[in-house]
């Protein structure tokens, strides 16, 4: 490492609104910045997130290209942008030698191996998410590339577990669970969204928040709506965020009938605000890293329904934080949602234990530390030398 600060790379595609892009903004801004010099590199330069970042986080992106559509990076002019623009983070990386080069994302991580065999920089690779299924090609060049890691930080148990499958030493991986300002999500004022939507004031606000594709459980909780509307006349369900799907679940709501009682919202700024305005949450996704929508959602002591997925069963506990459904069953998110509803004291209970436990375990500065951690036994580490102990127990 350099004899001042040590330069931090951090490589994603773009600052787009998702949970890996919230999470490298709130790192990149609370990372020691007397002991760190943060440079942020992204293939594109749509980066709304960029405004977030503090003036000591520098930002380069690799190319202009980039066609953005649902809030995220959707194609490009020509696929030639992805040949050119690794080659061009593995010369600069191959120029510069900054000292840490750290991924969080799959194509993002095989670029930041690459690179690390061009330059001298310790290559830190994440794990955000464990589908269920996934292209062959993906397998094969995740497995082929893997061992170029010096050290590999999921945000959840499972994580650590599919890395340790793919080929990583078990001593190299280490979990660093997603943090949030608690404090923001616990103290916002509501938003006004019954006004807003021109919903009744005594209406049932039923939310979810996240990117708008199958995965999420969308169209599950959908197909429950009409169920829940039977026994809750005056819910209404509001979906916050944007995606590819956004389409095709608003042809969903129409085919159902209940155009009236389900809005979209797209992506928006005052999530905080918006939590506090509903009084359920449900979060049915099919598979998962650590969602931090999900810890916003315990952080602003929202009763909540969700999927017990990789990720998801780190944060919450079946009836002490939260209630827990099958995966793609649209009658037990009907049911535990129309449950809480006439049972406010449970409701009550859980979102407090929610919000209790997001303040212990999940807030910016205990992520802060933990990368901190991991970056400080990697400065340590020999040349060559694995480690004795994980990196973070």
């Amino acid at each position: 490492m350099t004899a001042e600060r040590t330069t931090l790379w951090y490589f994603i595609g773009a600052l787009v609104v998702g949970g890996a892009e919230r999470t490298l903004v709130d790192l990149a801004n609370e990372v020691d910045d007397g002991e760190y010099d943060v440079t942020i590199w992204t293939i594109f330069s749509t980066n709304p997130l960029e405004t977030e970042l503090s003036p000591e986080v520098t930002v380069r992106s690799l190319t202009d290209a980039g066609r953005v559509a649902n809030g995220a990076i959707d194609g490009v002019e020509s696929p030639l942008v992805y040949v050119f623009a690794p080659v061009k983070f593995c010369l600069a990386a191959r120029r510069e030698q900054p000292d840490l080069i750290q991924s969080f994302l799959f194509y993002d991580n095989v670029i930041a191996r690459i690179a690390g065999v061009f330059c001298s920089a310790t290559i830190i690779t994440g794990i955000r998410e464990v589908p269920n299924e996934e292209p062959v090609v993906r397998r094969v060049l995740d497995r082929m590339t893997i061992s170029f890691s010096d050290a590999i930080v999921s945000n959840s148990t499972a994580g650590r577990e599919y890395a340790i499958e793919r080929g990583a030493k078990e001593e190299n991986v280490a979990v660093v669970y997603n943090g949030r300002n608690i404090e923001q999500y616990r103290s916002a004022e509501p938003a006004n969204l019954r006004a807003e939507l021109d919903i009744p004031t005594e209406s049932t606000v039923i939310g979810t928040v996240g990117r708008l594709v199958e995965r999420k459980g969308h169209f599950d909780l959908l197909d429950a709506w009409p169920t829940i509307v039977s026994e809750i006349p005056d819910a209404h369900l509001v979906f916050v965020g944007d995606g590819a799907d956004r389409e095709r679940l608003a042809e969903r709501v129409d085919s159902l009938g209940c155009a009236e009682s389900v809005h979209f919202l797209g992506t928006r700024q005052d999530v905080p605000a918006l939590l506090g305005a509903m009084d359920l949450f449900v979060f049915p996704s099919h598979y998962e890293g650590l969602p931090g929508a999900v810890i916003e959602a315990m952080a602003a002591e929202l009763p909540i329904v969700a999927t017990p997925v990789d990720g998801t069963s780190d944060l919450l506990a079946n009836y002490r934080t939260g209630v827990f459904v099958d995966v793609q069953a649209p009658d037990e998110i009907a049911w535990a949602t129309i449950r809480l509803q006439q049972h406010q004291s449970l409701a009550e209970t859980l979102g407090t234990a929610a919000g209790e436990r997001a303040a212990s375990e999940f807030t910016i500065e205990s992520m802060v530390d933990g990368f901190e951690r991991v970056y400080r036994e990697l400065e340590s580490r020999p040349e060559e030398t694995a480690y004795a102990q994980p990196l973070i127990e």
